[in-house]
C-alpha cells in the first residue's frame, strides 16, 4: 500500500489511485451502464443454441458446480470456454451462446461450471478449472485449446502457470491454442478494490494467484486481446500482459479491438466473422506448424 496522496488530495492506495477511483476501475457499469442488457441477450442466445444443438454434460470433479457441458462444434479438436462475470456471476448455462462462434473452430467445445464467489473462494475456483482442463485433456487424448474473458480470462491464464505444469508433468504441448480477452492477472488492485468484499483475497493468495507473475519461459500459441473502450485498469492489464507473452513467445497476437468495450468483446465470441474469432482461428493455425 503506498503512503501517497493523489492529485485531488485523497490518500492513494494503489498507483496514484485513490480507494473510490480504484472501485471504479473494476466496476465495469462505470463504463458500460447497460451490461445487465447484454447479460439478458447472452442468456436469450444461449437457450437458443442449447435447443439446437444440445450438449452433453460430464462431471470433472466430486462437487455438483464441476460439470462441463461439451457441445459439437463445426472445426477441429477440442475446446475449453470458462466464462466471465466478476468471479460471482453467470454460468456455463447462459455463456452457451459462446459456442457459435468458437464451435466454427472447434470440433467439440466445453463450457465449464465452476464455484462462484463468494460461496468458492478463488483459490478453489482455481483448482476447479484446473481439474476442468485435466479431466478435457484426458478425454480429448490430445491438445487442448482453452479461451477465458473477463475474471474467466483470469482463471483460463491460471493453467498457464509454471508451477502447476511442474506438478502436473504438463507443457506448451498440451495447449493446441490459448486465448485471453479483457482479463485482469495482476490480483494485487484487485485485493486493493470493493471487489475484495466478496473475494476476500490475502496478499499471499493474490501473488499466488497472479498468472502474469508465474509464467512459464515456453508457452503455446497465444493471443491476448482487449476492448478500446475497456477500463483503464483494465487495458493496463491486458497491456502488461501481452508484453509478458510477447516476451516469452514473439508470435504471440495481441491486440487492442477497436470500437469494442468490455461486453461487446464477449458478444464477439459467440460470432464465427468476429475479430475475436479471427484470431483465435490464426492462433490455433499457428500451433499446427509449431
Amino acid at each position: 500500500m503506498q503512503d501517497t496522496t493523489n492529485t485531488s488530495g485523497a490518500y492513494a492506495i494503489y498507483r496514484g489511485l485513490s480507494q473510490a477511483e480504484l472501485d471504479a476501475r473494476y466496476d465495469q457499469r462505470t463504463a458500460v451502464p447497460n451490461a445487465d442488457d447484454y447479460a439478458a441477450r447472452w442468456h436469450k442466445l444461449s437457450v437458443s443454441l442449447q435447443t439446437a444443438h444440445p450438449c452433453q454434460t460430464h462431471a470433472y470433479g466430486p462437487s455438483f458446480a464441476e460439470r462441463l457441458d461439451l457441445y459439437p462444434g463445426q472445426g477441429d479438436g477440442v475446446h475449453l470456454h470458462v466464462h466471465g462475470g466478476a468471479w460471482k456471476a453467470l454460468s456455463k448455462d447462459k455463456a452457451a451462446f459462446a459456442v457459435a462462434g468458437l464451435g466454427s473452430v472447434a470440433g467439440q467445445v466445453a463450457i465449464a461450471g465452476f464455484g462462484l464467489a463468494p460461496q468458492t473462494r478463488l483459490p478453489a475456483m482455481v483448482e476447479q478449472i484446473r481439474r476442468a482442463f485435466l479431466w478435457l485433456r484426458a478425454y480429448a487424448g490430445a491438445p487442448v485449446a482453452v479461451s477465458g474473458h473477463s475474471s474467466g480470462a483470469h482463471l483460463a491464464a491460471c493453467l498457464i502457470d509454471r508451477r502447476w505444469w511442474a506438478a502436473e508433468g504438463l507443457g506448451p504441448q498440451d495447449f493446441s491454442a490459448v486465448l485471453l480477452a479483457s482479463g485482469p492477472y495482476d490480483l494485487e488492485p484487485v485485493r486493493l478494490s470493493a471487489r475484495n468484499g466478496y473475494l476476500g483475497l490475502s496478499s499471499d493468495e493474490a501473488e499466488r494467484l497472479s498468472p502474469i507473475l508465474h509464467l512459464p519461459d515456453r508457452l503455446p500459441a497465444m493471443a491476448v486481446l482487449w476492448g478500446e473502450g475497456e477500463l483503464a485498469e483494465f487495458r493496463r492489464q491486458s497491456e502488461s500482459m501481452a508484453e509478458a507473452v510477447r516476451a516469452r513467445r514473439p508470435d504471440a497476437r495481441t491486440a487492442m479491438l477497436a470500437g469494442r468495450n468490455h461486453f461487446d468483446v464477449y458478444d464477439d465470441f459467440g460470432d464465427p466473422g468476429s475479430r475475436v474469432i479471427e484470431h483465435l482461428r490464426a492462433v490455433a493455425t499457428a500451433a499446427t506448424t509449431d
